[in-house]
């Protein structure tokens, strides 16, 4: 199955810390360390800028990150990937080699912006729920 070139679908992005702290797999991210994880307004600004010229609609820093919206063939251009409803609901990246993954691959970001920006993820489907939400 595929995705409609047309259809509008959304991404979260995180954005550096301005302390270089990153969240990583293992990071307790709580109200009490939060500020550890912010980036700077200007970090902020830059990427807002950078993606809204590349096509995005841009949602508000919330935290440590901003949330893209545009058409997929957008998302698949300038983050240079295939993208393909995920099974059970959502968007994933399909890579060369055939491997799936919710994160978009940050290569087509221009490397000023790529150097700020931590992960650009899809959300992926939550594993529980009534089955008649899932695909």
């Amino acid at each position: 199955m595929s995705l409609r070139k047309d259809a509008i679908i959304s991404a979260q992005v995180v954005l550096r810390a301005a302390s270089g702290k990153s969240p990583g797999d293992r990071a307790v991210i709580t109200a009490e360390t939060i500020h550890e994880y912010l980036p700077s307004m200007e970090t902020a600004t830059k990427v807002r800028a950078a993606l809204t010229a590349a096509g995005f609609t841009v949602g508000p820093l919330a935290a440590n990150s901003i949330t893209i919206s545009a058409p997929v063939g957008t998302f698949e251009q300038v983050f240079q990937t295939s993208l393909r409803p995920h099974k059970r609901g959502g968007v994933e990246c399909v890579a060369e080699d055939g491997s799936r993954s919710f994160e978009l691959p940050r290569r087509g970001l221009p490397a000023a912006i790529a150097a700020l920006v931590e992960a650009v993820t899809f959300t992926p489907p939550p594993d529980f729920g009534p089955s008649e939400f899932r695909s």
